[in-house]
């Protein structure tokens, strides 16, 4: 409760009182209805979110049982599997595999050119003698 400022000996203002406590219930009722409010809004999202996953299930359900997508499904396992067994596939694999291996060699050879130390210098002799 809430006093307006009084002095000792006055009474407290029963008018004030009652519409203080009359806001109080009134904020506590707003406060429980939009919270009752936001639980409803979340069941909604919720039965919402629902419904459309049951759609989406269906729906993935009735494009795995179509014929037509299992003749596609089982036609590129089947040109998946002969491009594997081909004998073209396996020239390309192994023509990539050299390919790879002489990149991999020139890229040590740079890599050992570069960590080895440079070459120390020092006075040159000359090696011919210089009949001036």
């Amino acid at each position: 409760m809430s006093q307006p400022e009084q002095k000792p000996d006055q009474t407290p203002d029963l008018a004030a009182e009652l519409r203080e406590l009359g806001q109080q219930i009134e904020a506590a009722l707003r406060s429980a209805l939009e919270s009752e409010r936001a639980r409803q809004l979340q069941q909604e999202l919720l039965n919402g979110l629902r419904a459309v996953n049951e759609q989406v299930q269906t729906a993935a359900k009735m494009i795995a049982e179509n014929p037509r997508v299992q003749e596609l499904a089982e036609r590129g396992q089947q040109a998946l599997h002969q491009l594997q067994q081909s004998q073209a596939a396996h020239d390309l694999q192994q023509t990539l595999a050299r390919g790879i291996a002489q990149l991999n060699e020139q890229l040590a050879e740079l890599i050992k050119r570069m960590q080895s130390p440079p070459p120390a210098t020092g006075e040159t002799t000359r090696l011919d003698k210089d009949e001036s």
